[in-house]
């Protein structure tokens, strides 16, 4: 963790929490920017993934870096997300969010950096990473929702 705990959990908790009552105001607010929503989606994408990155990645990568190393991999698995949302029709963001925050713990759990923890690490942190999840791929996600709904140019 990039300040300790005491500082982390709650910007990320609290960040997350704040966009997911404000997230139809920010949704609005980036689509007025006027470009295609596909890259707004991105756009709107890699900062959520630097900052949450940049707090809970293995120190040993992030601490020294401004752009963590894991950036390119959360930001396919986020733009996959993105095109199934799309592909499939989906329409609700919570549905979304929650099966990429599954989708997120499942990985961490078996490629990533809970691999060999003990189980009470996993069942203490579980929750935490799938808030981690949830903070880089909701508002991307509303952006993409809200882009369609409004009918505007997706790519």
């Amino acid at each position: 963790m990039a300040f300790g705990p005491l500082i982390d959990v709650p910007f990320i908790v609290g960040g997350f929490v704040l966009m997911a009552v404000y997230r139809k105001r920010l949704s609005s607010a980036i689509l007025r920017i006027g470009i295609p929503a596909a890259l707004l989606f991105a756009l709107t994408a890699v900062p959520l993934i630097v900052i949450e990155e940049d707090i809970d990645c293995m120190p040993a990568w992030c601490n020294h870096v401004i752009v963590p190393p894991t950036l390119p991999f959360i930001l396919f698995e986020v733009l996959v997300l993105g095109g199934l949302t799309l592909l499939l029709g989906v329409t609700s963001l919570f549905r979304v969010t929650a099966a990429f925050c599954v989708f997120g713990v499942g990985w961490e759990l078996t490629v990533g950096g809970l691999v060999g923890a003990p189980v009470l690490v996993d069942l203490v942190l579980g929750p935490y990473v799938a808030v981690g999840y949830a903070f880089v791929s909701m508002l991307p996600i509303q952006v993409l929702l809200d882009a369609r709904a409004r009918g505007l140019k997706i790519v």
